[in-house]
This record gives structure tokens, C-alpha cells and sequence, in this order.
């Protein structure tokens, strides 16, 4: 079970935060972001996974791996949380896409029962409400007026265009597209477990 995401869990990361920052939004409002944390993969994936497999992922995730000299090296420094979010986030669609193209090396199949391939069309209807709202993480992660926010929005979009899709598919437990349905599930999920460390902004202080 992911662990909770709540006060304790900004508390902790509060001293790794930096000064205020006033932006100006649309209708020339202002708000008063809060500080995106900056802090190691490890501390980012330690914060928002409760389960072994989830932390698994999310190491795997955001650590990327470079070949030096014959042995691989990780990446071990703090860096701005939205960042990972964003590494999780193409690592998502990624995903999507890669389903989505075995979904289309199968639906040809002579040996695919027509039922199961109605079911498979109607989880790629899932699977495109899923690449919508993915596909605004990235910009949402421009303004903190919008990172906090809808970011959450369009990771709960997401995960529900992942649970359609396995809705479709829950009759046919064999078919791949099954297994990697759960797959993308958890990078969906991954997503939005870190949105959870971005804080919410909130109204500027009164003069």
C-alpha cells in the first residue's frame, strides 16, 4: 500500500527548500508558490513508496544509468523533485505506446477470439484518455500555479483511462495486453505518487 502523502511527509522535506517565489498568472493575479523541493532519487522514491515493488520502480525510474569506463554509475544528487516527475511522466507514455503497439501486432491475429478483440479496442479507447492527460504533465510543470493543481488532476485523468482499460480486459486474464495493462498501471501510479511532493501554492501574503 503507497504510503500517505501529508504534512509529515512536506515536513521532512522543508529544509531542503528554498525562499519563496512570487509569479504572475493569468489575469495578472499573483500567487505566492510554495518551493519545490530538491532532493535525491532516493529520498524522492523513499518519501512516496510504500511497497517494495514500488520502490523498485521508481529507483528504476529515475535513476538512469551511465556506461563509463565498462561499469555504470548513478546519478546521487539532489535535483528539483519536478524533474523526476517528468522522467516518470515520458516513462509513462513510453509505456503507453509500447502497448499500444502490441495492441495493433495482435488484432490481426487469426487466433484472436473476436470478443477479445473487441475488449482490446475498447481498452485503447482507455489508454488515449490516459495519453491525453500525460501528455500535460510536462507542461503543467512550467507554472506553479498549474504544478500543484491540475498536475494532480491530469495524473487521477490518467490512472483512470489505465483502470478503463482494465475493465475491458478483465475477462481475458491471459491476453498480453492484460499483464501489461497492470505494467503501465504502476508507472501511471508512480507519476502521480510524486506529484505528491510538489506543494500547493497558495495566495499571497496581505500587504
Amino acid at each position: 500500500m503507497a504510503k500517505p502523502i501529508g504534512s509529515l511527509a512536506i515536513a521532512a522535506v522543508v529544509p531542503l527548500l528554498a525562499a519563496l517565489c512570487l509569479v504572475s498568472c493569468t489575469g495578472g493575479d499573483a500567487r505566492w508558490c510554495a518551493p519545490v523541493p530538491s532532493m535525491t532519487v532516493e529520498q524522492a522514491c523513499d518519501a512516496v513508496c510504500g511497497t517494495a515493488h514500488m520502490l523498485k520502480l521508481c529507483l528504476r525510474t529515475l535513476q538512469p544509468r551511465a556506461r563509463r569506463g565498462g561499469g555504470e554509475h548513478r546519478r546521487r544528487r539532489d535535483d528539483a523533485v519536478t524533474r523526476y516527475i517528468g522522467a516518470a511522466a515520458r516513462g509513462a507514455l513510453d509505456a503507453y505506446a509500447a502497448t499500444a503497439a502490441a495492441k495493433r501486432g495482435m488484432q490481426y491475429s487469426a487466433a484472436l477470439p473476436a470478443e477479445e478483440r473487441t475488449a482490446h479496442e475498447r481498452c485503447m479507447a482507455g489508454y488515449d484518455l490516459a495519453v491525453r492527460f500525460m501528455g500535460r504533465v510536462a507542461g503543467d510543470l512550467a507554472s506553479c500555479e498549474t504544478a500543484a493543481a491540475r498536475l494532480r488532476d491530469d495524473c487521477d485523468g490518467s490512472l483512470a483511462g489505465m483502470d478503463a482499460c482494465r475493465r475491458k480486459l478483465f475477462g481475458y486474464p491471459a491476453s498480453p495486453l492484460y499483464g501489461r495493462n497492470l505494467a503501465d498501471r504502476n508507472k501511471t501510479m508512480l507519476v502521480g505518487l510524486l506529484s505528491n511532493l510538489v506543494p500547493m501554492p497558495t495566495p499571497p501574503p496581505s500587504p
